[in-house]
């Protein structure tokens, strides 16, 4: 495991708009903390640059603007202004104690003591900060040990670090899920976890659900949720989506069927029922985006009678009948739940023949009916059915004038 580590191999160490931050800082007043330091331990690619320093806010603001860097004041309160050189935000905070926390906020203090901010933060792992020349520093003295052995460990008291913040226990679940392997657990951690589970229900659900969907966003975040799951976690936050057999085996799918990207909504589908009522109290709990809820409700409700066994016509139909994205939906649940490989792969074929087919476009309108003789109003939308009903059983091939011909026949 690295203790310094070097612009050659971590090319954000050399970026000139990084360098620029630093040098406006000063570089014994500055260092680059967190994610980036963990993740280039590790051979990660690099996201995000988060900064920390020794200048309380108004001094960083202060320090940006005369080197002639925009600074926005995302969050005095805690510390953090975030630097915006070309179009690119890197997020600075100053060095904090907590004075008074609640399980959902904090109140803060400024330092100017590496330690102390050191012993705020969530796990050893991220604990751990590096200056412009590389070199790493470890306040906790454990950081760079949990990091070779893939360790994640919260800092100090761990029950002290929940009670802190408790979406730090869905953190924790979510590192696992992103980084964590299969090494055993830190003990100490999943029982702070597990004990302060029930500080969940005081977060909000918009903190909650964007901390599940990163964790859903991971490549295979299935060991991660069992053991939310034997630890009484994850029903306490997704009671009507605790399937984890289920989200294993369309895990499975994925990797069989190279399906990317990762999408957590279909996760989110095979670890639940397909069953109307509880998916809409699962997405109204989680305050789900409108364009997330209603596809997740679209599944669970939709009564479309799909047979990958049929033949094309009737397979076209059903496609047009559910469209293409709830068609792909409930098609690959179906292939990731079925044990016979061969109905798995018909499942399949009939999601790639909804992904690569475009619905062709009913050639009547109400105007058209109108000019054919039919009055407005609810019997034109009837006729208008019936019509629509007959272009798909001919398998979209009928044309104007062939339903037009048939408008006759329909009185």
């Amino acid at each position: 495991m690295e203790t310094h580590l070097t612009p050659q191999s971590h090319s954000w160490l050399s970026d000139p708009e990084n360098i620029a931050i630093i040098d406006a800082l000063g570089r014994d007043a500055a260092r680059f903390v967190g994610g980036c330091v963990r993740n280039s331990l590790w051979g990660y690619d690099v996201a995000d640059i988060d900064i920390a320093t020794k200048l309380e806010p108004k001094a960083v603001i202060a320090a940006l603007t005369k080197a002639g860097i925009k600074s926005v004041p995302t969050g005095l309160d805690h510390g953090t202004v975030t630097a915006v050189i070309d179009g690119r935000p890197i997020e600075i905070t100053s060095l904090r104690k907590d004075v008074a926390t609640d399980g959902r906020r904090a109140v803060v203090a400024f330092t100017s003591d590496w330690t102390q901010d050191a012993q705020r933060r969530d796990f050893t792992v991220n604990a751990l900060y590096a200056d412009l020349d590389g070199k790493i520093y470890d306040p906790t003295g454990q950081g760079l040990d949990d990091a070779k052995a893939r360790k994640f460990r919260f800092v100090g008291v761990a029950d002290e670090r929940v009670a802190e913040d408790y979406l730090r226990i869905l953190r924790y679940f979510r590192f696992i899920a992103w980084y964590g392997g299969q090494d055993k657990l830190d003990a100490g951690a999943l029982a702070a976890c597990r004990n302060g589970s029930r500080g969940l229900k005081d977060l909000s659900a918009e903190r909650i659900w964007s901390e599940l969907k990163k964790m859903l966003n991971a490549p295979e975040p299935s060991r991660a949720a069992r053991i939310m799951l034997d630890n009484n976690i994850l029903e306490r936050i997704l009671p009507e989506a605790s399937n984890v057999a289920g989200l294993t085996e369309f895990i499975k799918l994925e990797r069989r069927e190279a399906l990317r990207p990762v999408d957590p909504l279909l996760r989110v589908m095979a670890l639940s029922a397909r069953n109307p009522l509880p998916m809409a109290i699962l997405c109204k709990r989680m305050k789900m985006s409108n364009a997330e809820a209603t596809r997740l409700r679209a599944w669970a409700d939709d009564d479309t009678g799909f047979d990958p066994n049929a033949d094309e016509r009737a397979k076209l139909a059903a496609i047009y009948k559910a469209g293409k994205r709830l068609t792909m939906d409930r098609c690959l649940m179906r292939a990731a739940g079925e044990a016979d490989p061969v109905q798995s792969a018909r499942w399949m074929s009939l999601a790639d023949l909804a992904m690569g087919w475009t619905p062709p476009v009913f050639p009547l309108t109400g105007k058209d009916l109108q000019s054919a003789g039919v009055a407005p109003g609810p019997g034109m939308g009837k006729k208008l059915d019936a019509l629509k009903a007959l272009w798909i059983r001919s398998g979209f091939s009928a044309d104007k004038a062939k339903l037009l011909m048939a408008l006759k026949l329909l009185g």
